[in-house]
């Protein structure tokens, strides 16, 4: 079946419902494998509360969803991949995931050279990079962070 096909099924969030596919289960999340892998050796780690927001979670949270991401990055080196990539799948993300947090760990695979459009991904122009940079800029002074852009001291 293809994933597609089966998000248009669910009912409700898969990843509430989980019992016998989790590999590792802590206090506040566990890990588990991919149902839909981009690659072998493909695995999630999830919050047990049903929450679709990053910035929903709880320090205690964050802390224990660190600790899983820790070991299964652990089990992925043990089965033999060198590289991965943890990727984040924050909110419902146009019908491409399940609206429930969870953090991906992908071993040796490439995310891709395609933007979000499917177009080849390109570089910034100058011009591009400039104004990306006083917009994010403009974006940290009205958040009230604050920025310390001095050369580190070595």
């Amino acid at each position: 079946m293809l994933y597609k096909e089966f998000l248009k099924k669910k009912r409700a969030c898969p990843f509430c419902r989980l019992s016998n596919q989790v590999i590792v289960t802590s206090k506040l999340s566990f890990l588990t494998y991919a149902v839909a892998p981009y690659t072998n050796g493909h695995l999630l780690v999830i919050p047990k509360r049903h929450v679709d927001s990053f910035l929903a979670l709880t320090p205690a949270e964050h802390l224990d969803i660190e600790q899983l991401l820790e070991k299964g990055v652990a089990i992925v080196k043990y089965l033999g991949y060198s590289n991965y990539s943890i990727l984040v799948r924050n909110g419902n993300n146009h019908q491409k995931s399940v609206k429930h947090l969870h953090y991906h760990i992908i071993p040796n695979h490439r995310i891709g050279d395609l933007d979000a459009t499917g177009q080849p991904r390109t570089v910034l122009t100058k011009i591009s990079e400039l104004a990306l940079i006083k917009t994010l800029k403009a974006v940290v002074k009205k958040c009230g962070f604050i920025s310390d852009d001095r050369p580190s001291k070595k």
